[in-house]
């Protein structure tokens, strides 16, 4: 229990800066879905469109979806972890955190355009609870990531000895956990979220 307790912490600086950089994802790309030119919101909402029509007529590939959402949060995760064993991981992992929250912020403002008031309801059940829990886990494994980076910098400039095994032992424990929370994720997401956002469709849409 000691040991997976040690294994959770993280940097409270890092996770304050990660925040920081969450949030100007979220307010980019809630503003972006204003400044896009009329042709792009057009597109933006045959694409809404065409989404929420597909899960309203159950004309839904769930098995596709559950491999495509799974592949892209592995490889996501894999992508900010190995880059932590590097000196240059740090910009890339905040430039990822920025992308996955401009993403998400960009999905939730689409919908509520598209729908307004309406909206609100499907993007909450849309977004909620999966979206977040990947948010909140890519969060989590790249304050690791970004520690591991300052740590090997650090160690580097002033030749300093690191135990490198064990930290490496306790990074490679974070991925597993983050996978195990992220398959979940992307099970609830290809499978149960679709049903339920049917159900509220009907009523509407």
């Amino acid at each position: 229990m000691t040991n997976l307790k040690n294994i959770l912490k993280y940097d409270k600086r890092i996770m304050l800066f990660l925040n920081i950089i969450a949030v100007i994802g979220i307010i980019s790309g809630s503003i972006f879905v204003i400044i896009i030119n009329k042709n792009d919101k057009k597109m933006m909402i045959d694409s809404i469109n065409n989404l929420f029509n597909k899960i309203k007529e159950n004309n839904f590939d769930f098995l596709s979806i559950f491999k495509n959402t799974i592949f892209n949060n592995f490889i996501i995760s894999f992508i900010i972890w190995i880059i932590g064993i590097s000196v240059i991981g740090i910009v890339i992992t905040i430039l990822l955190v920025f992308y996955k929250c401009f993403i998400l912020s960009f999905t939730i403002s689409s919908i509520i355009y598209v729908y307004s008031f309406k909206g609100i309801i499907l993007s909450i059940i849309y977004i909620f609870p999966h979206m977040i829990v990947n948010i909140l886990t890519f969060l989590y494994i790249s304050s690791y990531s970004i520690k591991l980076s300052i740590i090997l910098t650090k160690t580097i400039l002033k030749r300093e000895n690191l135990n490198f095994k064990q930290f490496l032992n306790n990074y490679l424990k974070v991925l597993l956990i983050s996978i195990v929370i992220l398959l979940l994720s992307s099970i609830y997401e290809s499978i149960i979220m679709p049903y339920i956002l049917k159900s509220i469709i009907r009523f509407l849409i």
